[in-house]
């Protein structure tokens, strides 16, 4: 399988291209939203990584010309889980060199990791939408491998 990311350069341009909502709408892809955390994960306590993350989609989905009131890509639950992931992931890699961790990540989720844990609609509800709710049909184990 090619690499994600051949060195810490690159995870350091997709960053700045997120901060400063420079990256194009069709070039922002999940890998690029795993980078991201896990490089706000490493550097922050979780709950101020979630803040900078939300802060930049927020920013990004602006930089889109996303109108907000009349559309809401933004998922509160999706946000938090993706960042307790990203987080239980690296927390797990102590001492992995960055480039190898990154694309391990990258590797290892997938956008439909998520729907292990919830029911399809209850994860696209307007509820998990607007805040943070628990999955409806288990619990993320940190320690379990993924297949």
């Amino acid at each position: 399988m090619k690499n994600f990311c051949t060195n810490e350069d690159e995870i350091a341009a997709i960053v700045r291209s997120f901060e400063e909502a420079t990256v194009a709408r069709g070039d922002w892809k999940h890998a690029d939203h795993l980078v991201v955390a896990l490089c706000y994960v490493m550097n922050h306590d979780l709950e101020t990584a979630v803040a900078k993350i939300k802060g930049g989609l927020f920013k990004l989905l602006e930089a889109f010309k996303v109108d907000l009131t009349k559309e809401m890509p933004y998922h509160e639950t999706l946000t938090a889980f993706w960042m307790r992931t990203v987080a239980d992931f690296n927390a797990s890699k102590n001492g992995t060199p960055l480039v190898e961790k990154v694309n391990e990540l990258v590797a290892k989720y997938d956008k439909d990791y998520p729907l292990r844990f919830y029911s399809r609609d209850f994860l696209f509800s307007d509820e998990a939408r607007a805040r943070f709710v628990e999955p409806d049909l288990a619990r993320p184990d940190p320690q379990a491998e993924i297949k």
